[in-house]
């Protein structure tokens, strides 16, 4: 049995789309819409320590890295909670009960990238992986934060600083 659609149907269907893109765009663009969360200092080192246990997560299964990946995770394993902490305060802080939540979403988010940019450079992805690993073997626990931001995936965790509010220098008179 075919189906076709009628002149009257298509015109419709056409209003229909058309509203209901509309209404996406109200919804987002209204007055009620949340701004995009920012980041302190202090969260961007927790974002960033999250991104580089990330990359080597998805590296121990894209690369076969496994057994670093565990042995990462089993040193840095303080520091590792620690910042876990302050990311689950900051999402807290910025989402309230929402927290889990957009946490989840964020961790997805992550890997799917951190997976997207290893399946399109799988060779360059793998070798810096293991780079990461090699360093991460001399490196005391302490240093990790540092470590974390100086990687050039470090800041692809798509949340801006929050802007840092600056003295003023006019002189009072």
């Amino acid at each position: 049995m075919n189906f076709r659609l009628g002149t009257d149907a298509v015109k419709i269907m056409g209003r229909t789309k058309l509203g209901a893109a509309l209404i996406c765009v109200s919804l987002i663009a209204g007055t009620g819409a949340q701004a995009a969360p920012c980041a302190a200092s202090v969260d961007t080192a927790s974002l960033q320590v999250r991104m580089l246990q990330t990359e080597l997560m998805v590296a121990a299964l894209t690369c076969n890295q496994r057994t670093d990946y565990n042995a990462f995770v089993t040193r840095f394993q303080p520091e590792l909670a620690l910042q876990g902490k302050h990311l689950q305060a900051f999402f807290k802080q910025k989402h309230g009960s929402g927290a889990a939540k957009a946490l989840n979403g964020f961790i997805t988010r992550i890997a799917n990238e951190s997976s997207r940019r290893g399946m399109q450079k799988r060779g360059e992805f793998c070798r810096n992986a293991a780079s990461i690993h090699a360093a991460s073997k001399t490196m005391q626990p302490a240093s990790l934060v540092s470590y974390a931001q100086s990687q050039h995936f470090a800041n692809l965790h798509g949340i801006s600083a929050c802007p840092t509010k600056v003295a003023s220098t006019e002189i009072i008179k």
